[in-house]
This record gives structure tokens, sequence and C-alpha cells, in this order.
């Protein structure tokens, strides 16, 4: 036969005196204060998410005003006359709890006004307690305003509300409003604690500590799990069933999986991944607890003592903080940021595995950041990331590229090995090789044979710029125009890459052609710069000992082209190269001083890549 008389553990431990109340210390003292020194106000409002003690504080404030057991209202109320039974009991005749999500309408307020008019048949007041109060109708807050804002001296309102913003403002102001924050983990904790210990059941403090996470601040969630725990566990609870029965994912998947995004190790993730769908673990839950467990990386690489944000088991602590070494914090921010993103998707998706095994892939996959600022210390250390050396002999592995694939080359590594600030001056090769004046030069010459050394600077670089610029690729090119970029090289090195990255480059005659079409449009500003043209022919006439006429198009077009002469202008440079206007010259002044920074050619040169775009900090 069932017990009748059975309590649940939220109702047989709630508070019956204010020391007794758990969390709200500050709130608690203001109405201890506010009894013993007779300053009681006519309407309170106490606001908070479900379970911190809203509705508990406020019969606890209508027993210390009708404790007949004191001649005037007290802070420590006997809970044995009868006012403090009855209100123990929801059955005072002068304590009234009205429920607002079922009385909403204005009729109820109505009633409840005519009912303030009467003095209590009793005790000293008369309180009305409005439990979920944000429910109530804008015509019933209305026909409240005035008995709220001017009751019978023996009337006190209390209001208890989940949604404080949803109440009228002019409600709120007629109310001393005391907002409840959330319970932390530790007092739960102790407060679970001391409930288990009275009620003679066994449960380690790291079971109770996964109850007080779950409950996420509130201590009546708690107080009903662990009821549900008692339930199935009796008396004997170890942590698996915790676990099992609170439906959380257990720690050691999530250093698990977190150990195996550090391994980069694709099948290891699907393996766990498969693991987790055999064992039944949410798959959505998990998402959300990996992301509390890169919160928690973050936390204990940033806070000397986590565990007072935490408030985990030391063990889980220790392993965190061996995680979190093999992280910079801007891999967790974007780690965090990708499976955030991410989490909304598996929640709604028919097929979440999937959807986590791709994310878990992208997590492993992505490229660990190095720190800008380490970046720019090797630069201005002069190493410039170097991983060879420039004097490595022909059968020495210089190739960038290589480098690349094996993994060698660092982000900071220079291409070719050689320094990045040290650009070559070794002599182009014999121009008796040179291709016929006015031939097509889109192939490049196979009639060539350098000598057999280690390759200039100028050429790996041009090399690593073919390889890494996948969507523009550098044309092939003759002996003469070599000749022109390996001088601007030595000069421009800036306006050197630029013509690398054209699409097609042809010297015909005493005539440069340049043709830009997809790269065409981060360069149009540069190239149509008169300073530009002029280096690239000034360059043309010093590299070839003739003078070079220089035409610049884009998108394959003729129309809008650049000509330029480096004695004089022609009429159709005349028309191209119009005045600029001011921001164009400030630009202009930009890219001629970007260029003449030693600094910003080491940093591209580090990076392997083109200056593109420059803007004024």
């Amino acid at each position: 036969m069932a017990d009748h008389s059975y309590q649940v553990l939220a109702r047989k431990w709630r508070p019956q005196r204010f020391d007794q109340v758990v969390g709200q210390p500050a709130i608690v003292r203001t109405l201890r204060n506010a009894l013993e020194q007779g300053r009681v106000a006519h309407a309170y409002c106490f606001s908070g998410i479900r379970g911190v003690g809203k509705t508990t504080i406020a019969r606890l404030l209508a027993k210390g005003l009708n404790c007949r057991n004191s001649e005037s209202p007290t802070a420590s109320p006997c809970s044995e006359c009868e006012a403090c039974v009855e209100i123990e009991e929801s059955r005072s005749l002068d304590v009234i709890e009205l429920d607002a999500a079922s009385q909403t309408g204005v009729d109820d307020i109505r009633q409840l006004n005519e009912f303030a008019r009467y003095t209590p048949s009793r005790d000293r007041y008369r309180v009305f307690i409005i439990d979920e109060a944000h429910m109530l109708s804008a015509s019933a807050f209305n026909a409240l305003l005035k008995t709220l804002e001017e009751p019978p001296p023996h009337v006190v309102f209390l209001l208890a509300t989940t949604e404080p913003h949803k109440i009228l403002q002019t409600v709120l102001s007629r109310c001393q409003h005391y907002p409840l924050g959330r319970i932390s983990q530790v007092e739960i904790s102790s407060r679970l604690r001391e409930m288990v210990d009275a009620e003679q059941v066994a449960l380690s403090d790291d079971a109770l500590a996964m109850v007080a996470i779950a409950a996420d601040g509130s201590l009546r969630d708690a107080q009903s799990l662990l009821d549900k725990l008692i339930a199935f566990g009796g008396d004997d609870i170890d942590d698996e069933t915790v676990v099992e029965l609170l439906g959380m994912v257990d720690r050691e998947l999530l250093f698990t999986a977190t150990d195996l995004l550090t391994a980069q190790d694709l099948a290891g993730i699907l393996g766990l991944v498969n693991r987790m769908v055999e064992q039944g673990v949410d798959l959505h839950q998990f998402t959300l607890d990996l992301l509390g467990h890169l919160r928690a990386l973050l936390v204990v690489a940033t806070v000397p003592d986590a565990g007072e944000i935490l408030h985990l088991p030391g063990g889980d602590l220790d392993r965190l903080r061996g995680q979190a070494e093999r992280f910079e914090i801007d891999d967790l921010d974007r780690a965090f940021a990708l499976l955030s993103a991410s989490e909304y998707r598996i929640k709604q998706s028919e097929v979440p595995r999937y959807e986590l095994e791709m994310v878990l892939a992208r997590l492993a996959r992505m490229p660990r950041l190095e720190p800008i600022a380490t970046l720019i210390s090797q630069l201005r250390s002069g190493s410039g990331g170097d991983t060879g050396g420039g004097n490595a002999g022909p059968g020495s592995s210089q190739n960038p590229a290589t480098n690349r694939r094996s993994g060698s080359g660092g982000v900071g590594a220079a291409p070719g090995g050689a320094a990045a600030s040290a650009p070559s001056t070794s002599a182009p090769p014999p121009a008796s090789s040179e291709a016929p004046a006015g031939a097509a030069t889109r192939t490049e010459s196979t009639t060539e044979a350098p000598p057999a050394a280690a390759p200039s600077m100028s050429q790996t670089t041009e090399w690593a710029v073919a390889e890494s610029s996948k969507t523009v690729p550098t044309p092939a090119i003759g002996t003469e125009v070599r000749l022109v970029i390996e001088r601007l090289r030595a000069d421009k090195p800036m306006i050197a890459q630029i013509i690398e990255r054209a699409d097609s480059v042809q010297l015909r005659d005493e005539t440069l052609f340049l043709t830009f079409r997809e790269a065409g449009g981060i360069f149009r500003a540069r190239l149509r710069d008169r300073a530009t043209v002029e280096a690239i022919a000034k360059a043309a006439e010093s590299a070839l000992g003739r003078k070079i006429t220089v035409v610049v198009g884009f998108n394959g077009d003729a129309e809008g082209s650049t000509e330029l002469t480096p004695a004089t202008e022609s009429p159709h440079a005349e028309a191209s190269l119009a005045p600029q206007d001011t921001a164009q010259q400030h630009r202009d002044e930009l890219w001629r001083r970007a260029e003449g920074e030693p600094m910003v050619q080491q940093f591209v040169d580090a990076l392997r890549g083109n200056l593109t775009d420059v803007e004024d900090m």
C-alpha cells in the first residue's frame, strides 16, 4: 500500500527560517533588517529562475509579519504558533496565495481589491502572495495599480515572477524589487550533502557535483533529481548510475574526443561517434557538453585558480590543464565558434550522427594558428622563419612547395629557405639564349640551360608564388622578361610580384604587354598609378639597354589600358593617366611607403604571399 504521508524532498526540505535559505544572503539580510526595524514596505517583487526561493522567501516574510509568539513583526518566526503552521501548510485565512497563471483576468483582481479592504480575521497583516505575476493581463495590472500604490495599512503584496520584464513598469515602480540569482554549484552540493546524510543515502561528492551541474542553479531541480536517483538506486548510488539516469555524457568521452581532435585522428573520431551511437548517447547533449569542455579548457588556460569557476574534481582539472597546453587561445575560440554554429543543425537533423561526424572532422583538420606576435618577433630577429639557409648546395631540398608538402616548412619560413630580406643580385642567364624579338612568350623556352648551382632567391620566390596562387597561375615568360623582373625585384619587389601575377606577360619588339584577368581587380588601382608604370619602364630600359613601352590591359580588353614610354608620354598614356583625386594619391603614397618598408617585404616573403592592398591605420 502506498504511503500517502510521503513528501518529496523539495517540500520536506523547504526552508522554514531565514537562515535556512540558500544562495541569497543579501536579500535575506535586507528583509530581516526590515522586519527588525519595522521598515516593512507595502509591496515586494521577487524575481529569478525557477527553484531559487522566490515563493519560499515570500512565505517566510509572511510568517515574520504574522508570528503570534512575537508582539511585533520578527525576523525569527517560531514556526510553532497557529499562524506560522497555517502559512507553512498554505491554509491561512490572512495569507492568500493567488496563482496568476490561472487567475489572469480583471475580475479576479477586482475580488482581490474588495477583499483587501477588510481587516485580517486574526493576524496582524493580510498578505497577498501573487505567484507568476507576469501572467496577469494588462487590464488586471491596471486594476491592481491603485490598491498597490496606496493599500490599507494592514495589507502587504508579495509578487513572485520568473519574467520581471513582462510586468508593467508602473507596477514594478510601486514595489521593492529583489532579483534572486542562480544558486552556485558549491552551495547546491553542500545542501545536497546535508540532505543525503540526513536521509542516510550513500552518494559520492562527484555524483553530487554532477547533480548540481545538471540543476543549473536551481536548488529545487537538484532536489527533484536527487529524489529520482534515490527512487532508482536506493540507499547506495554509484557514479555510473548518476550518469546513466541523468542522461549526462560521461566526461571520459569528452577527454577522449579532445585527445583525438588534437591528434587529428579522423579514424578514431569516427570510431568514437560510432561507439556513442551504439551506447545510445544523446549526440546533441554530447555536442553541448563538448562546448562546455572547450570553455573549461579556456578557463584553465587563463585562470590560475580555475576550480573556483568550474567546480570540478581535482583529477579532471589536472587533465584539463594537460589538454589546454596543446591549444592556443585563438584555436579554442575558433573551435568553439565552429561547434556552436553546428549545434542547432545537430539538434534538428534527422541524422545527427552525420552532422556530428562532419563537424568533428573539420575540427580535427583545422590548422593551428601561429600567433602573429611570434611571426613579427621572428622578422625583427632577422630569422624570417629560415628553415635551411641560403648557401645550400644543389643536392639540398630548397623547393618551398616540397617543404610545405612534407610539413617541414613552418608558417614563418621564407620561400626557398633564404633570408627574406636578402634579394638576389646574381647575374642572369646569358643573353644568347633569349627568344627572338617579337616572338610570343606564353611557353617557357626549353633551350635555356641554367648553371648547376643553387637557385637564386628570385627563382625560388617565383616558384613559391606559382605554388600558392592556384587561382592565378604564373605565366611562362622569356629570358628578357626575366631580366626585367630581376631588376624590379632588386629595386621594387612589390611591383615584381604584381607582374608575376599577370595572366600574360609578352615582350614584342619594343613593347611589354601585361594582361590581367582574374587578378586584375586587386591590382587595377596600383597599375593605373603613373609611378608604377614608370618604374616598370625604367627597370626594362636598365635591364635590356633600350627604351621599352609598357602596355597594361585588364580583363583581356585593350580598352582602358595604360601605355607609357620612359622618355615621353604618348597621347594614349595622357588619356589613360588622368589626374588622380586626393584619395587615390594618398593610396598611392601608402603603396610607395609599404614597398619601401623592409619589414613589410620580410613579412610578405615569410607568409609566401603577395601584397594586395594597403590601408591607413
